[in-house]
């Protein structure tokens, strides 16, 4: 039950995305065997990412990326001159 309040550190699945980008983008052949794999290993990444757990571990991630995208954005506009 606690795990299930934590959640994930991360979203489950992106490097599974990523070797079925790799695939199907980097070793294109004639008859296409490895496009169709590559896309089929990609949509299972994306099956894995919808079961990831959302949870307090990542909702505090999102909040600190969040905050420092503001940090940022705010320095970058007290910085402009005109």
């Amino acid at each position: 039950m606690v795990k299930d309040i934590l959640g994930d550190y991360e979203v489950k699945g992106g490097s599974v995305q990523a070797i079925g980008k790799f695939i199907a983008f980097g070793l294109d052949d004639p008859f296409h065997i490895t496009t169709v794999s590559g896309f089929t290993i990609y949509g299972i990444g994306k099956l894995m990412e919808r079961r990831t757990n959302y949870g307090l571990r990542m909702a505090h991630r999102d909040i600190q990326e969040i905050k420092r995208s503001l940090r940022e954005a705010l320095l970058d506009i007290t910085t402009m001159r005109f």
